[in-house]
């Protein structure tokens, strides 16, 4: 908890941007500072749930993000159920109304690091995996598993972002099976490899994970393998094209060898 002093030193730190998410000081040391936002609606969940349904997909199925007070109460939440479960996530420093506060674990990111450093990517990549295989032994699932959203500090991969909570809205083997798919969505593009030595490297974590994980993940990968055939270049198709081809292309090779 923060003393009154600290309160007020971040008050006033917030009234000089309007950034939503800032980056403050308090007492000389870095902390992140998230506030309210307006709440959200969203129409199109009826259509993404029927979708969901006829697809026999439950990690189809929506996951609200509901915005304001019951977006932070969810995150606040969640950062707390996770640390005490062992995942690694920054620390809860301080809640108030209008705002929230965590510990700061640097800006450095997977997507980040995939981007910069080319000679390092499988290893960077594999990180990514095996911070996924240990979120889930912990019996654990994230919100938004893309590479943009897992913080990379002293050797450890962090999760941030948790405004939602998949598994009020699926089983928690559909939501574990969706990090592995949003995380492959989000990097799969990126690595400049044959996808033939993705899947492998896939594979190898993976298949250390829950066998009700995995069939999630292929029935998935049965269903969306046709997205395989989009165009895999980015002009003038786009980062969203392009980063489903690659990552159906993957998913289409790994049920091949998957059963």
């Amino acid at each position: 908890m923060f003393t009154p002093e600290q309160i007020t030193t971040i008050d006033a730190q917030l009234a000089l941007t309007s950034d939503r998410t800032a980056l403050l000081e308090v007492d000389g040391q870095p902390v992140i500072v998230k506030r309210l936002e307006a709440p959200l609606k969203h129409w199109g969940y009826p259509v993404l749930n029927t979708l969901a349904c006829v697809l026999r997909q439950p990690m189809l199925r929506a996951v609200p993000a509901p915005g304001g007070t019951a977006a932070q109460a969810i995150e606040v939440a969640r950062l707390r159920s996770l640390a005490a479960a062992g995942v690694s996530v920054p620390e809860v420093l301080h809640v108030t109304p209008q705002w929230f506060a965590i510990s700061f674990l640097g800006k450095t990111s997977i997507d980040q690091l995939l981007r910069q450093d080319p000679e390092k990517i499988l290893s960077y990549w594999e990180s990514g995996l095996q911070a996924i295989l240990q979120l889930h032994r912990l019996g654990q699932n994230a919100s938004q598993c893309f590479a943009r959203n897992m913080i990379w500090h002293d050797g450890t991969v962090s999760f941030i972002d948790f405004e939602d909570d998949p598994i009020k809205s699926m089983p928690l083997a559909s939501a574990q099976a969706r990090d592995w798919l949003l995380y492959l969505h989000s990097t799969a593009y990126i690595l400049n490899m044959d996808a033939q030595q993705i899947v492998q490297h896939f594979l190898l974590y993976l298949r250390q994970d829950g066998k009700d994980i995995q069939r999630e993940v292929m029935r998935a990968a049965r269903t969306f393998g046709w997205l395989r055939t989009l165009p895999s270049e980015r002009k003038p198709w786009g980062r969203d094209v392009i980063s489903a081809q690659a990552a159906a292309q993957v998913l289409y090779l790994a049920a091949k060898q998957l059963k």
